[in-house]
């Protein structure tokens, strides 16, 4: 839900959230006690969002549970959405020829792959849709488009005929191991960056998108300094936005290297960590940097 910027706060500040493992534990839904501690930075006139290795798509179905009032952050900082109407007002997509690449080594090597395609309405999923109900028996590549299933059975690189808002590389149930993602990196080379946003899921990042990126320029539309602003990760594609803001938090669960650099630890997401750190922001016990 989108929430205005009250105007009681002279002086107000940025708090960005990441999304899965920070504001949702598993499969959801957002818990009221995080919701309403969002709600409570924006009616002290302070600004909030989110900023998810999510596109649109999946972030979408959860919209209605958290509260923001300033622009979303969605692909590792690739997209970046108004709050209200969710035109985009930031976009850097995946090139085609990026895209083909890490796509063609995943598929040589069992390896997943979960690509946005650039519409922001359709998905290209290994296996059963994300919307469909659990227990769902599907195989091979689906194309969902608006949370439906319009085709299955599909070649990937038949498939993405153009650049993607995204793209992820699943590893084996054994987890992304430095092989795998250094595999990644050496068919992508200087073109994007690979990084973990889960201990299975390397997603690229190509030049000039990042979470950092993001928060930066959420930061300047919202008119806040660097210094004002907060960070709450729990992923190692959080570790530059965490590195950046004004002070960054890392949750309980969080990633070692994330809590390594972060200025505190936080409780983990099932403690509803987030609604623990935005009481400590509102009753004074954060500082900015300086």
């Amino acid at each position: 839900m989108v929430q205005p910027l009250r105007s009681i706060n002279p002086r107000p500040k940025l708090v960005v959230c990441d999304f899965d493992g920070t504001l949702l534990n598993g499969p959801g839904p957002v818990s009221p006690a995080v919701r309403q501690a969002m709600q409570d930075v924006v009616d002290a006139g302070h600004w909030i969002t989110v900023c998810t290795g999510r596109g649109y798509q999946l972030l979408q179905p959860f919209l209605g549970q958290f509260v923001v009032n300033a622009p979303l952050i969605c692909c590792n900082g690739a997209l970046i959405l108004e709050p209200d109407s969710l035109r985009p007002i930031f976009a850097a997509p995946t090139p085609l020829d990026v895209a083909h690449d890490a796509v063609r080594l995943a598929v040589t090597r069992g390896w997943r792959v979960l690509a946005y395609l650039a519409d922001m309405q359709t998905l290209l999923y290994y296996g059963y849709s994300p919307f469909d109900p659990p227990q769902t028996a599907r195989s091979g590549y689906q194309l969902v488009r608006d949370a439906e299933v319009v085709d299955e059975g599909l070649d990937p690189l038949t498939v993405i005929t153009g650049p993607l808002q995204k793209l992820m590389v699943l590893a084996p149930r054994s987890g992304a191991t430095p092989e795998f993602v250094s595999a990644i990196q050496g068919v992508v080379g200087d073109r994007a960056r690979v990084v973990l946003s889960s201990p299975r899921a390397a997603e690229l990042l190509v030049p000039g998108a990042s979470k950092a990126e993001g928060l930066k320029r959420v930061a300047r539309c919202v008119r806040v300094r660097r210094r004002d602003t907060i960070a709450i990760g729990d992923g190692d594609n959080d570790i530059d936005m965490l590195r950046w803001a004004g002070v960054g938090i890392a949750m309980g669960n969080a990633m070692p290297a994330a809590k390594a650099i972060a200025r505190w630890v936080a409780p983990p997401v099932d403690q509803d960590g987030v609604a623990a750190v935005l009481g400590r922001f509102l009753r004074g016990e954060i500082a900015s940097a300086t």
